[in-house]
């Protein structure tokens, strides 16, 4: 009972946490993505599959913090309560507690390692391909008139004086586009989105134009007309990213890059327990301060720990850090940490 009792207590603010910061961080996400479907590089039904990737590649840090703020959260209602003082006072053990605590650790510590080690990668993969199919393209459907439009790498400039909605046709069009040393310019009357069967994908179509080739100091090279012209997607270069590597390939290279990004993979499920852990500690409060007492304290020890993960995991990427300890100095820095707040003279004072 008292073991269901403290799972409950601690679950209920961890899913409230975890929710706003889900919710956060997905309108975040929407933002930014919003501000690339702006700028014609992403359609506006990707979007949301994007943003579901995002948030599934960031639970692996977001569960470990729902579980920390919901220790310090659920224990401090308990101690506010003096609900915690009933349970010394019946003869519950401390180490109980952590223990009740230590095992729901494990727990998301499971659920991380399959997010980091096995899903990440993968999310990471699909957002990756989705974003430079898009990107490699330009979409033309959603265009404000006269603004321009540039593809991300700055390859493609897109302008257009009128929309007509009723034809769903652009007017006015100018397009520019870079090929090495030359710049090639179009101007048409008018230009429409259309599907091409053959590569699954819409382009933009140009009608009634005329094609000028130029070089960068603006010397005209050729001049040509046309009736129709498509413009097609960008070819597709797969790029090397680690973060989309699976573990096993990871495992098999000797690059500081790619062993910085494996124990980092690696370290997210002992982080996940280790955090959990250090929540008993730290979510002893008094009646008169209330179970968010200790909130500002807990976000500066976690934040901490986090943005000083990210800064050697950069330090050992760069190879300024060597590969061992590595990462792992991090974590074994907090386990010292945890190992001082529970020394049984210190811990059973806190728990009292």
């Amino acid at each position: 009972m008292l073991v269901r009792y403290l799972v409950r207590e601690v679950l209920k603010p961890s899913a409230v946490v975890c929710g706003l910061l889900v919710a956060l961080f997905a309108g975040y996400s929407w933002v930014i993505f919003l501000s690339k479907a702006v700028n014609a590089l992403l359609p506006a039904n990707m979007i949301f599959t994007l943003i579901v990737l995002k948030v599934g590649i960031a639970l692996e840090v977001l569960m470990p913090i729902s579980l920390y703020f919901g220790v310090i959260l659920g224990f401090g209602r308990l101690y506010t309560d003096s609900e915690m003082k009933a349970f010394m006072a019946c003869g519950v053990n401390p180490y109980r507690i952590l223990l009740t605590v230590f095992s729901l650790s494990c727990f998301v510590a499971v659920l991380v390692s399959i997010f980091s080690l096995y899903l990440r990668p993968l999310a990471y993969e699909h957002s990756y391909r989705l974003r430079t199919e898009a990107e490699s393209g330009f979409r033309i459907s959603n265009v404000d008139s006269g603004q321009f439009y540039e593809r991300r790498d700055g390859s493609l400039v897109f302008y257009a004086e009128a929309v007509d909605s009723t034809r769903h046709r652009l007017r006015g069009v100018f397009v520019q586009s870079e090929h090495g040393d030359d710049l090639q310019v179009f101007s048409a009357t008018e230009a429409q989105e259309q599907m091409d069967p053959q590569i699954g994908v819409s382009i933009p179509v140009l009608f009634d134009g005329f094609e000028y080739k130029l070089t960068r100091e603006g010397e005209i090279k050729h001049i040509s007309g046309f009736s129709r012209l498509a413009i097609y997607p960008q070819e597709l270069i797969t790029e090397y990213r680690r973060k989309s590597e699976s573990t096993q390939n990871l495992l098999k290279s000797d690059s500081p890059k790619d062993i910085a990004e494996l124990q980092w993979r690696f370290s997210t499920p002992f982080s996940a327990i280790l955090m959990g852990l250090l929540g008993v500690p730290l979510s002893r409060a008094s009646p008169r301060q209330g179970k968010y007492a200790k909130l500002f304290t807990a976000t500066i020890i976690f934040s901490a720990y986090y943005f000083t993960g990210l800064m050697v995991k950069t330090l050992v990427e760069q190879g300024t850090l060597p590969i061992v300890p590595g990462l792992w100095w991090i974590v074994l820095a907090l386990g010292a940490l945890l190992v001082f707040l529970l020394v049984p003279s210190r811990f059973t004072k806190v728990m009292s």
